[in-house]
């Protein structure tokens, strides 16, 4: 395999540096901006990522025994309010892109968010999302394409959104209108910084996860993709996720799955290398559009 050398970096640099390469997929870096890429990726073109996510998760991911219960909170948003409690004060409007089948969407219902809209191009999602929860606004189409205005949404929301994109840049541009003027976004997704890349290496599949993931980003990488589209970067960090249930480990050995369960004590390891530096899997950053519009490129 090799590298698609003049396939241009979301920033347009065309230089990458090999990080490793393993028989199913590689790992590079952006020489500028930092960024990190998966090689070769699952897609190429992002008028095909409909489809492609459509058929992916056309099968549901969650089981019939989660509740919709949305007091629970299971989101991985509400890690980020723990770190930056000025979240939690619910406005008017709020709008997750890549909602899934509509759990977030549900859960900020119930905290008090009065007009909660989510937005996934995966159809099959979007069915089961209005299935589970009739009573919000769901479309399975990018939020340009809908009737909704420009202008009049108080916070965005993307968790494991953006290492999905080609062109995150320009995702980016194209969602900045619909927010109000000082309106937030805020963005969740895997740190390459954190003790499991560290420790793992070629080994973090569950956040490479070479099958879907495109871009993968450092907090200064982040930042930068962030303030090059007109947004004021305001907060950023990581946080660490609950530790694996030992039930579950252990069932995994009562099945015989000898190899699920030495490969899931790994990721315990990258978890608790993790928790000593201080750099956890999940990287959260967010910022704010400017108040007058401006700094769109």
């Amino acid at each position: 395999m090799v590298a698609i050398q003049n396939t241009a970096c979301w920033c347009g640099v065309t230089q990458w540096d090999v990080c490793f390469r393993t028989s199913r997929f590689g790992l590079v870096r952006c020489v500028s901006c930092g960024v990190y890429r998966i090689d070769p990726p699952p897609i190429l073109q992002q008028e095909k990522a409909g489809d492609f996510y459509t058929n992916y998760y056309e099968l549901p991911i969650s089981t019939d025994s989660q509740s919709t219960n949305a007091t629970q909170r299971t989101s991985r948003f509400w890690r980020v309010v723990e770190c930056v409690p000025e979240l939690a004060k619910a406005k008017q409007t709020i709008v997750d892109i890549g909602c899934g089948e509509g759990a977030l969407c549900s859960e900020l219902h119930v905290a008090g968010w009065s007009n909660v809209v989510g937005i996934d191009i995966s159809s099959s999602r979007i069915v089961r999302a209005r299935e589970r929860y009739p009573h919000l606004q769901f479309h399975d189409q990018p939020l340009h394409e809908t009737n909704i205005p420009m202008g009049v949404f108080d916070l965005l929301v993307m968790d494991n959104v953006i290492e999905h994109l080609i062109e995150p840049a320009h995702m980016l541009r194209q969602l900045q209108p619909y927010l109000k003027p000082n309106g937030h976004i805020v963005i969740i997704t895997p740190n390459m910084n954190s003790g499991h890349f560290r420790l793992l290496g070629r080994g973090w599949t569950p956040e490479l996860a070479p099958h879907t993931h495109i871009f993968l980003f450092t907090q200064a990488s982040l930042r930068r993709l962030l303030e090059s589209t007109g947004f004021f970067v305001e907060s950023a960090g990581s946080f660490h996720l609950p530790p694996y249930p030992i039930r579950e480990w252990l069932a995994r050995i009562a099945r015989g799955d000898v190899k699920g369960a030495v490969w899931r004590t790994a990721q315990e390891m990258g978890g608790f290398y993790g928790r000593l530096l201080g750099s956890g899997p999940m990287l959260y950053t967010i910022a704010r559009k400017p108040f007058d519009g401006r700094g769109l490129a």
